[in-house]
């Protein structure tokens, strides 16, 4: 990526990336979280 670069990021197309990661983050570990539970559930040794 250029340093300076003659398009700068707006703040709120910064913000919107931000929060586009952050959703995409959070998906990411709410499906790892549900695996694990039905994990936990479904495969239980007894």
């Amino acid at each position: 990526m250029i340093r300076n670069s003659p398009k700068r990021r707006t703040p709120e197309e910064i913000r919107a990336g931000n929060l586009r990661l952050g959703l995409i983050l959070l998906a990411i570990v709410a499906a790892f979280f549900a695996s694990a539970i039905v994990k936990q559930v479904y495969f239980v040794t007894y």
